[in-house]
């Protein structure tokens, strides 16, 4: 042994052996970490219970959707598929930006800022980034009308009131959703303020195959749902004819499906009705204590065919006619006046098949005097929302979404790039031992 080895620190290198394995061991931990969280985010197609384009205009519209449970959830969108760029959130979350979203089962989302004449395609991304489509993963998608107003009808808004099935509170926090056949849903809000009423436009339904402005006749059907916040829902089927306003107040019960078009003038909280003479007697409309948000109520009812029909209606001032009714035993009346607000009692006097007077009495409440062009609608702290047509900017993106959309299965290139540089590392550390 020299001098130099008693006094002076031999350099100790780790086997190679021992290098090679921990090289390894070192990208396997990194691999794991980095490429595992990567794995995680992957995004996985999912079936909404419905998505449908609503309010289409040439500057923007809406996507209102419903799922099977309560679930954030948000809008991607742009003008090439696939490549969704911009973001924007249910309506419901618009105040609560940077923040952790709601989940809801009823969604509502505005496009703005659309250019006009213009193909956009959308997506929806929903809890754990799983991503709503069409069925085959292909992307949703719309085309904006040309800007044009020569098309527009000069048509009265369809307008009415929605209670509670205890038919005294008014159903808020909900939905009325209007649809004509082969044109685009219009769509407007009750909010938690207000009378149940509600109020949509008529001039700018635009058709599916076109993008023209769709001319509605007085008797075309029109179908009205109602969609409260949890998901439920009632359907009116009516004719353009009956909707400004709808004659009586709808008494929101789950699930039903009222008709009321020119063959059947009944409009009530209640399954279609199937009604028949059989030579009885009665008031078939207004029922019994309704509210009607109209000022000149229609009456009609049903008698012995071919039989006159006394007919008295008890207000502040006081109406008469006589009617015969048809082959059919139909009959009908139109006041010749608006009606006050406040109840009223219509009362009429006609014979049996035994030639027995017959007395039958009905009341009704008029709650609002609404005209033609619906300018009565609710108080003033709680006027239904229209959404239709207006501009706002785009809101922030907020920090905790990202703005790329979510992509399935894993990129094969990038886990080979990242694996080569974490051996590349690990061949770093192993040569500076």
């Amino acid at each position: 042994m020299i001098y130099s080895d008693l006094y002076l620190n031999k350099e100790n290198k780790l086997p190679t052996v021992i290098g090679f394995l921990f090289v390894i061991f070192t990208t396997v931990i990194f691999a794991r970490f980095f490429l595992g969280s990567a794995g995680s985010s992957k995004a996985s197609l999912k079936i909404a219970k419905r998505v449908e384009i609503v309010n289409l205009s040439p500057t923007q519209t809406s996507i209102f959707w419903q799922t099977d449970q309560k679930e954030s959830g948000w809008i991607i969108y742009g003008e090439t598929e696939n490549n969704e760029n911009k973001i924007v959130l249910d309506e419901k979350d618009l105040n609560n930006i940077g923040e952790k979203k709601s989940k809801y089962i009823v969604h509502l989302a505005i496009l703005k800022e659309l250019i006009p004449g213009k193909k956009y395609f959308f997506k929806i991304i929903t809890d754990n980034n799983q991503i709503i489509a069409q069925p085959d993963g292909k992307s949703f998608s719309f085309i904006t009308p040309q800007s044009s107003l020569n098309g527009l009808q000069n048509i009265s808004p369809a307008f009415g009131k929605v209670l509670r099935s205890n038919s005294v509170d008014p159903l808020t926090d909900s939905y009325i959703i209007l649809s004509v056949k082969g044109g685009y849903a219009l769509l407007t809000q009750i909010k938690s303020t207000g009378d149940g009423s509600w109020l949509i436009p008529l001039n700018q339904i635009y058709s599916k195959d076109s993008q023209n402005i769709l001319t509605i006749s007085d008797k075309d059907k029109i179908i009205i749902e109602v969609v409260t916040i949890e998901g439920e829902g009632m359907t009116i089927t009516t004719v353009r004819s009956k909707i400004s306003p709808l004659p009586q107040t709808t008494v929101f019960i789950k699930d039903k499906n009222v008709s009321f078009t020119e063959e059947d003038n009944v409009l009530s909280a209640s399954t279609n009705l199937d009604i028949t003479n059989n030579n009885q007697t009665d008031i078939l409309y207004p029922k019994e204590s309704s509210l009607i948000p109209g000022n000149i109520p229609l009456i009609k009812g049903v008698a012995m065919p071919l039989t006159k029909i006394e007919i008295t209606i008890n207000s502040k001032k006081v109406y008469s006619a006589i009617t015969t009714s048809d082959s059919k035993g139909n009959w009908s009346y139109l006041v010749p006046e608006n009606l006050e607000l406040g109840t009223h009692t219509i009362m009429i006097k006609t014979k049996d098949r035994t030639g027995k007077e017959i007395t039958v009495t009905r009341k009704f409440t008029i709650i609002a005097q609404q005209g033609n062009e619906g300018r009565v609608l609710g108080t003033a702290s709680g006027e239904p929302t229209i959404i239709f047509a207006y501009n706002s900017p785009i809101p922030t993106v907020p920090s905790d979404i990202t703005t790329t959309p979510p992509i399935s299965g894993s990129n094969f290139f990038g886990t080979v790039f990242g694996s080569l540089s974490l051996i590349i590392i690990g061949g770093g550390i192993l040569l500076a031992f």
